[in-house]
């Protein structure tokens, strides 16, 4: 039983740091034989893929993130964006995307200023995402470059002709007849045409009709609107030079492009935010609600109910708002680097923009009466803009009482249930010792939320971007915490026992332990209680997890929300007269017991439905499926045939069978997570 208790903590304890291994080299080159003072130089962000790996262009198609670079030292030289070379079309499955694969160079060029010393540094946070068959891997690198003036640094070599920036741009004339954009194409251009932005859908890209010596594209389903303005594609000629192509629009063309509806947002259209379509409904004089959400955000889940109210669907109809849904479910570099220009480091977060306005950003516990505040004020031009935040203190009241309201998550409320059940069981005992077993077990609450705000806070000044929930994007913890849920729910139905309660009763094998046990109890409860997010738990953590919060200011949140996690046991330790409360102990504690089982089913559920949000191959998942009946299989075999009337030759061969079955799921299932 041991044994078993202690691969469970070990695992749960590896969980966060189960990483994908990454398939991109990844570094900062020159590419200006000569540097001087004065003038211009050219970089590169270099990418070399694994075989059957890439990262996306700029317009990366249907899904995907371009990569990025956040400038950490310059030398002042003012690096500017990157030039893209000309990308290649990808059809996974209907899913159409524009790659690079192999080595890519994305040119970067930057002015040296004329008092520069005899040495520049250049260094970057550069963040990509990586792509197979199999699935996409968020990947993220510090890089750096030192050049020296004059013609002594290393050059790398770049074929020109792959950069439709670096070559004339093509003029031609199109023209909009209906669902249908119709371009006249230069003889030369007989390739693929890709879009910069998706005001032709990838799908559409990917079927490109020729009539004559023009290019048909189909509107239908494009996400970026098609104005008057000139629309820019890219395409490669008869030469091997990528081309950048302006098209000039008759006067007349409007088109706004089709939304997608969201699941569950009652009669709302829902668009997939990106910057890009955001800046262009910002241009057009429309107002834009962005929505960050993540499916394993608890409190972003609670906060959807708003968006069934009738007032608050009739309030952003009518005022002709566009609704951008950004997911962060997969941790996307660029929601991320977008939630960092607000001063955020995780989510729930809703902000409402408008043209020539600051920003109206909303409470993480989100109002429809909020919304409806919101959208009036900010069609009142001239009254100052708001902002629904609140007070450090009353932040603080919401991490007590989140932390309170933790015990009722399914993953916390089968513990405490369990707790209540001891102090039934303890009825008669010393009234020193229950106190103590109680300040025990607060103490090892927070104690442990202490630790896990000092390890965020050391990661993060580290150069990682994490916040509360880092561990739920990452699939090797969302499968242990399932596996954990199920292995904890099978133990309370009665298929084996593995002690009263891993969470409630670990460590007490003999009487003199029953001390040790109650601070390892809130040790383990608390990390049982990481994955769950009381509604408003998560905003008080993002709150706490802002950039512009201290250390201390972290930590007393951390421990106020350890402090309301523990105060319903504190309270039954210190004043033990409200156990008379309690009923007797009796049958109706292991029917209890058996209750308590299936709140942990549900949060298991929940996860398997997280992690089919985090992982994109389907093969591994229906292993993961099958990987969970092992587990199940295994639990039983350990408590059916490891039970005490078998003889001790069955119990050894059933237990070590089980905890083999047990263990090789998990490796198998760890060593092969997309």
């Amino acid at each position: 039983m041991r044994l078993l208790t202690i691969i469970l903590l070990g695992f749960l304890g590896l969980a966060p740091s189960v990483r994908a291994a990454i398939h991109s080299q990844v570094d900062l080159v020159n590419l200006s034989p000569r540097i001087v003072a004065g003038e211009k130089i050219q970089l590169a962000l270099r990418f070399k893929c694994d075989p059957h790996f890439h990262i996306y262009w700029k317009n990366p198609g249907d899904a995907g993130t371009p990569p990025s670079i956040q400038w950490i030292e310059t030398s002042n030289t003012q690096p500017s964006g990157p030039i893209w070379p000309g990308p290649t079309l990808l059809d996974l499955s209907g899913v159409i995307n524009f790659v690079h694969a192999d080595e890519t160079l994305l040119i970067i060029e930057a002015t040296v200023p004329k008092n520069s010393p005899n040495t520049l540094t250049l260094k970057g946070h550069v963040q990509w995402l990586e792509c197979n068959e199999g699935g996409c891997f968020p990947q993220e690198k510090d890089v750096s470059l030192t050049l020296k003036l004059g013609n002594e640094n290393q050059v790398v070599s770049f074929n020109p002709k792959l950069y439709p920036d670096l070559q004339p741009v093509i003029l031609t004339p199109g023209r909009v007849s209906g669902q249908s954009l119709e371009i006249d194409s230069p003889n030369e251009l007989t390739h693929k045409w890709f879009p910069e932005k998706n005001f032709v859908s990838p799908s559409a890209i990917a079927s490109q009709a020729t009539k004559t010596n023009n290019k048909i594209f189909s509107l239908k389903d494009a996400t970026d609107p098609l104005s008057p303005d000139p629309i820019y594609f890219v395409a490669e000629d008869l030469n091997g030079n990528f081309r950048r192509i302006r098209v000039e629009l008759g006067a007349q063309t409007t088109v706004t492009p089709t939304l997608i509806s969201g699941p569950n947002l009652g009669t709302l259209n829902w668009a997939t935010w990106s910057p890009e379509a955001q800046a262009s409904a910002l241009s057009s004089g429309k107002s834009v609600y962005l929505d960050f959400t993540a499916r394993w955000c608890a409190t972003c889940q609670v906060n959807k109910r708003v968006y069934h109210q009738a007032d608050v669907i009739t309030a952003l109809s009518q005022n002709n708002i566009v609704l951008l849904r950004a997911d962060w479910t997969k941790k996307d570099s660029v929601i991320s680097q977008e939630l960092k220009k607000y001063g955020r480091e995780g989510i729930p977060f809703n902000v409402l923009l408008k043209p020539n306005q600051p920003p109206i950003i909303f409470s993480e516990l989100l109002t429809g009466s909020e919304i409806i505040s919101a959208i009036s004020q900010s069609n009142a031009t001239s009254s100052p803009p708001i902002s629904s935040t609140h007070s450090y203190l009353v932040w603080l009241i919401f991490a007590f009482v989140g932390g309170v309201f933790l015990n009722l998550m399914p993953c916390v409320f089968p513990m405490l249930g369990l707790k209540v059940l001891g102090f039934a069981q303890e009825s008669g005992a010393a009234r020193r010792t229950v106190i103590i077993h109680g300040l025990l077990y607060t103490l090892g609450v927070i104690v442990s939320f202490l630790t896990l705000a000092l390890l965020i806070i050391a990661l993060k000044s580290g150069g990682s971007n994490i916040g509360w929930g880092f561990q739920m994007q990452s699939p090797g913890f969302v499968l242990l915490t399932c596996i954990l849920m199920i292995t904890l729910g099978l133990s309370l139905v009665g298929v084996f026992e593995i002690g009263t309660s891993l969470a409630g009763h670990a460590g007490q094998i003999q009487n003199r332990a029953t001390s040790a046990g109650a601070l390892l109890s809130g040790i383990l409860a608390t990390a049982v209680a990481t994955p769950c997010t009381a509604p408003g738990l998560g905003a008080a953590l993002g709150f706490a997890l802002e950039s512009s919060r201290t250390t201390p200011e972290t930590l007393l949140f951390f421990f106020v929300i350890g402090l309301g996690m523990a105060t319903p046991y504190l309270t039954l330790s210190l004043f033990p007269k409200l156990t008379r409360l309690l009923p007797k102990p009796g049958a109706w504690m292991e029917t209890l017991k058996q209750v308590m089982s299936f709140p942990l089913f549900t949060y298991a559920v929940y996860l398997l439905w997280v992690l089919y949000g985090l992982v994109d191959d389907a093969n591994w998942l229906r292993d993961a499926s099958l990987g969970l009946i092992l587990i199940a299989a295994a639990c039983w075999i350990f408590g059916h045939w490891g039970a005490l009337h078998r003889s001790p030759k069955q119990r050894f061969l059933s237990r070590l069978s089980a905890v083999i079955i047990f263990a090789s799921t998990i490796g198998y299932l760890l060593s092969t997570l997309p």
